[in-house]
């Protein structure tokens, strides 16, 4: 995000930025609806009685929900985090060019 070409000098925003961004969101994503994380939440607790156990069975309910497309995002983060593994790999061997968009 940082440029020192001269052309353009300063912060902004180029292909790969895109690339990397989107790769950390799938990445997120995937995480987040991770069984892990759900029984972190509440899945170890039998029931849910007490007031703090009542915020972890809705915490609990909540990423069940994300749960369902774990899979998805799964797949599309392996997929994604491949694809962008190859571009970084195609503007470190200069065979592409990563074409700035803006520039502050």
């Amino acid at each position: 995000m940082h440029f020192h070409s001269a052309a353009h000098e300063g912060y902004g925003l180029s292909i790969g930025t895109f690339v990397m961004g989107f790769e950390a969101f799938l990445l997120t994503m995937y995480v987040t609806s991770c069984h892990a994380l759900r029984h972190l939440a509440g899945g170890m607790l039998d029931r849910w009685t007490s007031r703090i156990s009542r915020v972890r069975g809705v915490l609990f309910g909540k990423i069940s929900i994300a749960n369902r497309s774990h899979g998805f995002w799964f797949w599309t983060s392996l997929t994604f985090v491949f694809l962008g593994d190859i571009w970084v790999l195609l503007v470190a061997e200069g065979r592409v060019n990563d074409m700035v968009l803006l520039v502050i």
